[in-house]
């Protein structure tokens, strides 16, 4: 791990944007003063291992900017050589979500096959239940006048 792995303008300005000071920070993450101080100024006198500062410093991250669905803070608190130093690259952009092809109506869509089918029946109940039922009633006897 490097030795400046933790960026403390980031840190400062996290503290500063949240408008807290040192004690308040301390207090919300369960570190000590001088630890919050010393994540903001460099150094490892306040912390046993490496490791150990860089998890206090994603605990005051998430703590101060909240977490993302992969459990790393919002802000970024760390320091990154690798686009400087060559060794990284950045990613192209690409589009995430694609608009929907536009939807072309056929003639034989069932749509279309609905309506058919519903005019076949109408006109079915016309010709085999209607017109048989107006023409085979017995037609009233005629009028003596």
């Amino acid at each position: 791990m490097n030795p400046d792995l933790i960026d403390p303008q980031a840190m400062l300005r996290l503290r500063i944007l949240c408008k807290l000071d040192h004690a308040r920070v301390a207090r919300l993450c369960g570190l000590q003063v001088a630890q919050v101080r010393e994540l903001e100024e460099g150094g490892f006198s306040q912390f046993t291992t490496r490791d150990s500062k860089v998890q206090a410093a994603l605990k005051v991250a998430i703590t101060l900017s909240g977490a993302q669905p992969n459990g790393m803070p919002v802000v970024n608190v760390f320091r990154s050589h690798a686009i400087a130093d060559g060794l990284g690259r950045s990613l192209p952009a690409f589009k995430v979500e694609h608009p929907p092809a536009p939807k072309q109506k056929f003639p034989d869509s069932p749509e279309f096959f609905k309506m058919v089918l519903i005019f076949v029946v109408l006109v079915f109940l016309l010709v085999a239940v209607a017109m048989p039922l107006l023409y085979t009633l017995p037609s009233p006897p005629p009028k003596m006048v």
